[in-house]
């Protein structure tokens, strides 16, 4: 009797790659899709905001003066004021008449002065803190470069120094002038208190300028 061998019938397994050798470069394009192996790059700081606007009307100054103390801004507020390197103006204030007995360092308050009592009024407020300059009941005397500014305010500056108001109030006058560029700013700041009750602009600025 014929014997007849039987064949199996498998595959060589050397004939075909292993699951493993399509998986893993599947699972690298994958994964270098979803951006895993980026390098993320850092975030800049946050920058104040800037509202600010070429002064070429004194109405302007005012508007970026609101600004200013709105988004707690100092270079802009800085900027509302004469910059002696485009005029021969220079910047003088003059506080109501209680801050001035009261407080000697406005017998030669300057341009220095203003920088440095806002930026420490900034430091003492937080970013998220309520800060607005209302302005009502303004009026303007303009010539050609100069102009007389009058005008009731409400200074609000939600601060976190002890014994300090947080409201200030008052009338005060603008003495404004255009420089060699031809843009207004602030060269002359009279403070005028208005109620005994209150408290002017004048005593923020003497308890935040050291």
């Amino acid at each position: 009797m014929a014997m007849h061998s039987m064949k199996t019938n498998h595959r060589d397994s050397s004939s075909f790659p292993a699951i493993h050798e399509y998986l893993i470069p599947a699972l690298l394009i994958f994964i270098a899709g979803c951006g895993l192996f980026e390098t993320r790059s850092v975030e800049p700081p946050s920058q104040p905001r800037s509202t600010f606007t070429q002064p070429t009307s004194p109405d302007i100054v005012l508007a970026n003066l609101s600004f200013a103390v709105a988004e707690k801004n100092l270079d802009n507020y800085i900027r509302c004021l004469v910059d002696t390197n485009f005029s021969e103006r220079r910047f003088r204030y003059f506080p109501d008449a209680r801050s001035q007995s009261n407080y000697p360092v406005f017998l030669s308050w300057s341009i220095a002065n203003e920088r440095s009592y806002y930026s420490n009024l900034l430091s003492f407020t937080n970013e998220s803190a309520s800060s607005n300059l209302f302005l009502s009941n303004t009026s303007f005397n303009t010539g050609l470069d100069s102009a007389i500014i009058d005008a009731e305010y409400l200074l609000v500056f939600d601060h976190n120094k002890q014994n300090v108001a947080k409201i200030t109030k008052g009338n005060l006058r603008f003495i404004m002038g255009t420089d060699q560029r031809g843009l207004w700013s602030i060269h002359g700041w009279y403070d005028f208190l208005n109620n005994e009750n209150d408290t002017t602009w004048s005593v923020l600025k003497a308890n935040f300028v050291n």
